[in-house]
């Protein structure tokens, strides 16, 4: 690693190449790995620059932070030392240029080796002849010498004779068969083609002796017989060479040394020298002759040294032998070939590859029987082996090489034939690979601390040194930054090291050794690491109302570790909190329900580890608070208690139990009834127990309610309980009457008074008079009612006479000429009667007042009104006498005409119209008022009818007041003579039995009284009315009036109320004063035949 001042941030790794290289030898798969710093990457044109090595490609391009080249490939040229430059240069900036790496490498020269074309190459001459033995047989160097023996006739080239071809026939020489598998070499021989031109012959007149000139297409052929060619048919033989002829006769033999085929090089080897043709002839030959029967006599073995062969004798006399030549001197000259190296299968060879993986075995072998080898394995510089003739005995032809590291092998091939020492030329071998062994990856873990620890031991075996990296298991881990190299990551300069891991990650490593190629990656297992779990700090509150607590976790502790925390707030396994959330540093303070499950988990800040083991804390047991009440009596029924809960704790549920004397307690959150309302508890309870419950807390304690019942009277029946029977304020049913009806009979009825007065003022009518009040037998009812009576204008008594008021304020006898001017209706005389008639005693009604006298109360009263036209029938609380009927009447009125007279006051409001009797049937009013608020409620028949509110407060108390009368023009005029009105009974109760309702539906309309259904506007009646209203409905529609039609839509359900329906009438009465018809709107008539 190297680096320069104007390149100072760049790190190359570069893989070395062996230190010894034979020449030629190309290295491949080399890898360059050039670093930058991150801020400051730049492109970078790094170029491995030497004289004897070549690189392919000759560059490399780095352009990025982090980067890999790789598939480069270096030849070596030339032989000897060599020294390689990586040289970087930023790209576009030549002038600046650094060596970041350098390298020296030896190249190896080729071992001394000559081809067998090379001039310089030579042999050992394993066969030769040069044919000056003319007396023994021809030597083994021959299997045959057809028409040809050692003779001076065509002369010879460094001897007497030389090897002579004649007479008829085949003409050619071959030799014997030679195990010549595994060799080359050559032929060596000098040939010489017939010269002569004058032919001589001997005395028998053959001429076989004679060297005559050759001719064209009369050549001779040098070849070989392939592997398995039959000796006999020289059709399959193969030509190597055809002599050629001279281009002048000369008597001068001709060298040649031919190389020898491959192929002809086999374990039976065997070589030709074979004339195609000659012009020699038969003389004398017998007729008749065959073809076949001609060349059996040509090649007669029998005819030695040229002489006529026995058969050939026996065809022809003599012959004209021409084309003569001679072979000499010939030499076979060997070498054997230089071994074969190759690779023996085995465990540890990857036959793919060709890379032996921690050794390799080389088998060293030549194919020729009887050799052997010598051989010194090496990383080349080692000396070539000799043949040495002490060890052929007891070698062997095949040898193998072990070899531990990757290296060379040089070898020969050795073969002692008769004390000859034939050898090949020294080889070396192809580098042979060997890879190292793997390492091994053990792993113990170490739980111990805040987080998980691993500890890893790296071991190789036959190694050198080893490298690794700690890989992440997150992200791209393919990148070259997390794949270690012999040059690229942690150094453990020994065959066993140790590292330790605190975050999820493997180990990735590789063995490495000089002249040994890098060893398989080897990957650990997945080394997951969990930090400890997180912990809880918090208080318990013995009670809670919120259900809220604070609580803090806490991540563990380290120094040398940041840890965080992920949790959820769960109430089943579902939303597990895991490290893949977003995490908080540091200790987390929460506020949580005390019910909650909170499960947490430690996470690592800064590298990825595997999440802790979940942490659970929750929930814890706390109390809820007992829940709270208030009391109050029903305000419907009379001895009960309406209690009402609350929890304390929120969202907490109540749950109750009312005991009696005979019973305990036995409430639970299982047990007990829930609360959903308030709890009306009634006569036998003695007790009322609660508690709040809560899922996930402790059931509050009990909250107890004693049961007071005593004043609890609200109800119409109340006053029949003996502890409720002082809201009876007053009862009558007139078995006493309160006056006799003029008889002069004493009055023995204490609770009225008889009223003889002028009501109204200004003397505008008769008034009333305690003569008209008297009681009478109902026949029905079989008991006395009270009955009131009014003479109307057709009266014809003379007393009761009315009474007006004099200046000073004392009533006086009316008499016949009062008239009632304020009765000036058209067409009306202001006197009841004419001038014959006696008018003081007509338009005179009849009044009581209680002696008792109530601020508010409810009043029930059973009644029968006078029901003829032109009376008014009232009951009111307060003094009437002073009452201007021009001014707003401050009580309830009941009863008036139908129709409004033109004198008719208009500020009267909420009359009723008297109605046609159908029955001799009572009607029970109930009038329930407060004088202190001036407001009252009219019940009719136990239907609520009106409602009245004034302004006139007052906290005066006041007599209760029933009468009959006249009103100024208000009732219409009385054309009737008798007119009665009859009470059975009268009840005045405390206002209590009410319990404060009073119907205000008007008060909630802005809010609306939302409902599902009828029964919910009915029951909101119930709690809120004392009595029932008209009509009580759940509507969807906001305006809606199912009378005329006429609606439009809601989605909102909420209770409509009425007191009774409106439609539009035309009203005309036979009964009253004829009037003219008008269009108004009157109140339609209910079951009861009352109308507002």
């Amino acid at each position: 690693l190297a680096k320069a001042t104007g390149l100072s941030s760049l790190k190359l790794f570069a893989a070395p190449l062996p230190a010894h290289l034979g020449i030629f030898e190309a290295v491949n798969g080399l890898e360059l790995r050039l670093y930058q710093e991150e801020n400051d990457a730049k492109a970078v044109r790094v170029t491995p620059t030497c004289t004897g090595v070549t690189f392919q490609p000759s560059f490399v391009v780095f352009n990025s932070t982090v980067s890999v080249g790789s598939g480069i490939t270096a030849q070596a040229k030339t032989s000897g030392n060599m020294t390689i430059d990586y040289v970087a240069t930023l790209e576009g900036n030549s002038s600046e240029s650094s060596i970041l790496f350098s390298q020296s490498v030896t190249v190896l020269p080729l071992p001394i080796e000559y081809s067998v074309e090379s001039k310089s190459w030579n042999g050992v001459v394993l066969q030769h002849d040069s044919f000056e033995n003319t007396t023994s047989p021809m030597s083994s160097f021959w299997s045959k010498q057809q028409h040809g023996y050692p003779s001076n006739a065509c002369g010879s080239y460094d001897g007497s004779n030389s090897l002579f071809f004649t007479s008829l026939g085949d003409r050619l020489a071959l030799t014997s068969p030679l195990q010549l598998e595994g060799f080359h070499g050559k032929m060596h021989f000098y040939h010489l083609y017939g010269f002569e031109t004058i032919q001589k012959y001997d005395a028998q007149g053959d001429n076989r002796v004679a060297c005559e000139m050759t001719d064209m297409n009369e050549e001779v052929r040098f070849g070989y017989l392939p592997v398995g060619a039959d000796p006999h048919n020289v059709s399959s033989w193969q030509e190597i060479l055809e002599i050629p002829l001279p281009a002048t006769r000369s008597s001068i033999f001709s060298s040649y040394s031919v190389i020898l085929p491959q192929l002809s090089m086999h374990q039976a080897s065997q070589f030709f020298w074979m004339q195609k043709n000659h012009s020699s002839f038969p003389i004398d030959a017998a007729t008749g002759l065959t073809r076949d029967e001609v060349i059996l006599a040509e090649n007669d073995p029998s005819g030695v040294k040229g002489q006529l062969g026995d058969h050939e004798k026996e065809l022809w006399n003599y012959r004209n032998m021409f084309d003569q030549w001679a072979l000499d001197n010939v030499q076979l000259e060997v070498r054997l070939n230089v071994p074969a190296l190759s690779l023996l299968p085995s465990g540890r060879l990857n036959s793919t590859t060709g890379v032996g993986v921690g050794g390799i075995d080389v088998l060293v072998a030549s194919p020729v029987p009887g050799s052997w080898v010598e051989f010194t394995p090496g990383d080349g510089t080692q000396g070539f082996p000799v043949c040495n003739a002490s060890a052929a005995s007891g070698s062997s032809n095949k040898a193998t090489v072990s070899l531990s590291k990757s290296g060379y092998v040089h070898a020969v091939a050795c073969l002692l034939v008769n004390s000859l020492m034939i050898s090949s030329y020294p080889v070396r071998s192809t580098r042979f690979l060997v890879q190292a062994i793997e390492p091994t990856i053990t792993s113990v873990l170490n739980t111990s601390k805040s987080v998980d620890t691993w500890t890893l031991n790296i071991n190789c075996t036959n190694c050198a040194f080893m490298r690794y990296i700690v890989v992440p298991l997150e992200g791209n881990t393919e990148d070259s930054s997390f794949v270690p190299s012999c040059t690229f990551g942690t150094e453990i300069n020994s065959t066993t090291g140790d590292t330790k891991v605190t975050f999820n990650a493997k180990i990735r490593a590789v063995a490495c050794g000089t002249d040994l190629l890098p060893s398989k990656l080897v990957e650990s297992q997945d080394l997951v690491v969990h930090p400890r779990v997180p912990t809880f700090k918090y208080d318990i509150p013995a009670t809670t109302i919120t259900g809220f607590m604070n609580l803090t976790i806490v991540p563990p502790s380290a120094t040398d570790q940041l840890f965080g925390i992920v949790y959820s707030i769960v109430r089943s396994d579902k939303d597990l909190p895991t490290c893949s959330s977003s995490l908080t540093s540091g200790e987390i303070n929460l506020v949580v329900k005390v019910y909650d499950v909170v499960r947490a988990v430690t996470c690592c800040v800064g590298v990825v580890c595997g999440d802790s083991i979940i942490a659970s804390w929750g929930p814890v047991t706390v109390q809820a608070v007992k829940p709270t009440f208030t009391t109050a009596c029903s305000g419907i029924k009379p001895l009960t208690l309406i209690v009402e809960l609350a929890a304390v704790t929120d969202d907490a549920t109540v749950r109750y139990q009312i005991l009696t004397t005979d019973t305990q307690t036995s409430l639970t959150c299982s047990s007990g009834t829930l609360y959903t309302k308030p709890v009306e508890v009634s006569s036998g309870a003695v007790k009322v127990v609660a508690m709040s419950c809560l899922d996930g807390l402790k059931m509050s304690d009990y909250t107890e309610i004693v049961v007071v019942l005593d004043k609890c009277c609200s109800g119409r029946t109340a006053y029949t309980h003996e502890s409720c029977a002082h809201v009876l304020l007053m009862e009558d049913d007139f078995t006493k009457c309160p006056g006799d009806g003029g008889a002069g009979n004493v009055q023995t009825n204490t609770n009225w008074h008889s009223v003889t007065s002028q009501w109204g003022g200004n003397n505008v009518n008769g008034g009333v008079h305690s003569d008209n009040v008297r009681c009478v037998t109902d026949s029905k009812l079989g008991k006395r009612v009270l009955e009131l009576t009014a003479n109307g204008d057709l009266f014809s008594g003379v007393a009761p006479v009315g009474k007006t008021l004099t200046s000073g304020g004392s009533l006086s006898d009316r008499t016949i000429d009062d008239r009632f001017m304020e009765w000036a209706l058209d067409g009306i005389s202001p006197l009841p009667c004419n001038s014959l008639q006696y008018c003081p005693a007509r338009r005179v009604g009849a009044a009581v007042k209680s002696v008792s006298q109530q601020n508010s109360g409810v009043m029930v009263i059973r009644m029968k009104p006078c029901a003829t036209f032109g009376t008014l029938t009232q009951v009111w609380w307060g003094n009437y006498e002073d009452v201007d009927t021009e001014e707003k009447i401050p009580f309830l009125p009941l009863w008036k005409s139908a129709l409004y007279q033109v004198k008719t006051s208009s500020d009267i409001p909420f009359t009723l119209t008297s109605p046609q009797p159908i029955d001799e049937s009572y009607t029970e009013i109930v009038m329930q008022w407060d004088a202190s608020t001036a407001r009252t409620n009219l019940y009719m028949d136990g239907q609520l009818v009106l409602k009245q509110i004034g302004t006139n407060q007052t906290e005066a108390n006041s007599s209760l007041s029933i009468g009959v009368w006249f009103p100024n023009a208000a009732a219409g005029e009385p054309f009737f003579p008798t007119c009665h009105t009859y009470v059975d009974k009268v009840q005045v109760f405390d206002l209590q039995i009410t319990g404060g309702r009073w119907c205000d539906f008007e008060e909630v309309i802005a809010d609306t009284i939302s409902c599902s259904e009828d029964t919910d506007c009915q029951e909101w009646v119930q709690l809120n009315c004392f009595m029932d209203i008209y009509e009580a409905v759940c509507t969807n529609d906001r305006v809606i009036d199912t009378d005329d039609g006429n609606s439009s839509s809601s989605t909102v359900g909420f209770c409509q109320f009425r007191l009774q329906p409106i439609t539009q009438t035309s009203v005309s009465s036979t009964a009253m004063t004829s009037r003219e018809l008008d269009m108004q709107w009157k109140e339609e008539e209910d079951p009861m035949g009352l109308t507002t």
